[in-house]
């Protein structure tokens, strides 16, 4: 009797165990799959507002003139995009300033760590302020 009410405590709990891997499994690629379009998007998004950016200061525009330039051409260009308006704008106000530094960050004064979060802190602001008069 203690035999067969172990052999089924066994069959119930490996049972359970490969139903929640089965889960776990499934769930974790829908997971990944999300973030790695996110990350893709910003990527494309940053790279676009970056050459549009570091191309406006190299044609003497002023830092916050080419900054509202960039901002209301990447906003055109990626408005209708799918997933636009489920992207961490931390992360990618980050990678903008990131990728901005690290092109054209010399004719700006900005440099390093510092000019980095300066920068990101810059384009937050300007890009509510865009929003805002939308």
């Amino acid at each position: 009797m203690k035999e067969k009410l172990k052999n089924k405590i066994s069959r119930f709990i490996t049972f359970f165990l490969i139903l929640c891997s089965t889960f776990i499994l499934f769930f974790a690629e829908d997971i990944n799959a999300l973030e790695n379009d996110n990350s893709v998007l910003i990527k494309k998004v940053s790279k676009s507002f970056t050459n549009k950016f570091c191309n406006s200061i190299g044609f003497g525009l002023s830092k916050e003139s080419a900054m509202n330039f960039s901002i209301k051409e990447n906003n055109q260009v990626f408005n209708k995009r799918k997933g636009i308006n489920d992207i961490n704008k931390e992360l990618l106000a980050e990678e903008i300033a990131i990728s901005v530094i690290e092109n054209c960050g010399y004719p700006i004064n900005l440099s390093r760590e510092k000019g980095v979060m300066e920068f990101k802190s810059y384009y937050l602001s300007k890009d509510k302020e865009y929003l805002g008069t939308k």
